[in-house]
């Protein structure tokens, strides 16, 4: 198991080589923002309770991204808002992570998202470095603070999505990384990762900014991917989808992961049966992503998850963040949360231990 320290009671791990430690369990803000306008679901009332008392349970790993409700930028503009209602104490306490490669709108601006040929130029979207400058300076400013401790690319920017060779890259590898490493050089970006990466473009990544990098401490310190018991092989964001292959690689680097949808769009939380589809509503019911995840294996694993759970003593939301953080390789799991109850049942899930029998017969469910 990963070697960890405690906050508040939270098990904490370190990042890859780094210096840098998170809370087992943290907190994505993927639908917060502005609901009257945006189509989030959290805001800033909820929001700011929720914040509060994540803190106080010791869950301050939060992550964000510059896009996040169609391109809105709400989420960051309103963990501004929270930051500058707060002592600066809670700023420092607060591990900050978010993510750029995607266009970000103007205060109260929606439209077509992700992409908008007549709205922005290739030059608000990407990995160069006139549009890493000036992003991070964006999205300093909506988040109300001097520095990102944790900045990722969100996603691999090249022609085919998957490949690595060096005419695939849109941006060379070079521009972006050096860029990077300016960024911190500058005070303003404390450490970098990757999102939505496979290990051959993550492995690209980490020789470059070992040639740019100004000093060792220069490095790629996690992969943020879609990882769960219902989507495993996803982890590779390949076409291979080989999730030992991606876990065995980010161990000979030393990387950590950070999974992203850890409990399959709430499919893993036992909210949705077989029985009860015309029944519920939630984001599977509700928004496209139902036919990803509602299907006669979903619910199956879905039902198993539950049975087992249940004969725990534990709900099923923490038995699959419980299944994650038996992985040494993972640094922190970042769970989306609209409630509050949501975020007092995850964020204990590290207390949850798994026997051997357990972890097999969760391994067996899952293929």
């Amino acid at each position: 198991m990963a070697k960890t320290i405690e906050f508040r009671g939270m098990p904490c791990r370190r990042l890859g080589n780094s210096g840098l430690w998170v809370s087992e369990i943290g907190l994505g803000l993927w639908k917060w923002g502005y609901p009257e306008y945006d189509g989030s679901r959290v805001g800033e009332h909820l929001g700011f309770q929720i914040l509060d008392r994540a803190l106080e349970m010791g869950v301050f790993h939060w992550d964000t991204a510059n896009s996040y409700n169609a391109g809105s930028g709400n989420s960051e503009r309103l963990l501004g808002q929270y930051f500058s209602r707060r002592p600066s104490i809670v700023r420092d306490q607060v591990m900050l992570a978010t993510k750029v490669s995607n266009h970000h709108r103007q205060e109260h601006e929606l439209g077509s998202y992700p992409t908008n040929s007549t709205a922005f130029t290739p030059n608000q979207i990407g990995a160069s470095r006139i549009y890493l400058m000036r992003e991070v300076e964006h999205c300093l400013q909506k988040m109300q603070t001097d520095r990102i401790d944790l900045l990722y690319l969100h996603s691999a920017h090249t022609w085919s999505g998957i490949g690595v060779g060096k005419t695939d890259w849109i941006t060379p590898l070079e521009e972006t990384w050096s860029t990077m490493d300016d960024l911190i050089t500058q005070g303003k970006v404390r450490y970098v990762a990757v999102s939505n990466h496979s290990a051959e473009q993550t492995r690209a990544v980490m020789e470059v900014m070992r040639q740019v990098g100004k000093d060792a401490s220069r490095m790629i310190v996690a992969v943020e991917n879609c990882y769960s018991l219902a989507e495993r092989g996803a982890v590779a964001a390949d076409e291979a989808g080989d999730e030992q292959a991606f876990l065995d690689f980010c161990k000979e680097t030393g990387l950590s992961i950070v999974p992203f949808f850890p409990l399959a769009g709430g499919l893993l939380t036992g909210r949705y049966t077989a029985d009860n589809l015309d029944q519920v509503e939630g984001r599977l019911t509700t928004e496209g992503i139902g036919p990803r995840f509602l299907t006669e294996k979903g619910l199956k694993l879905a039902a198993e998850v539950a049975r087992m759970a249940e004969k725990k003593g534990c709900s099923s939301a923490q038995l699959a963040i419980a299944w994650l953080l038996s992985h040494e390789q993972i640094g922190s799991v970042i769970a989306g949360v609209t409630k509050l109850e949501h975020l007092e049942d995850n964020g204990t899930a590290f207390n949850v231990e798994l026997t051997a029998e357990e972890l097999a017969e969760l391994d067996a469910i899952s293929r």
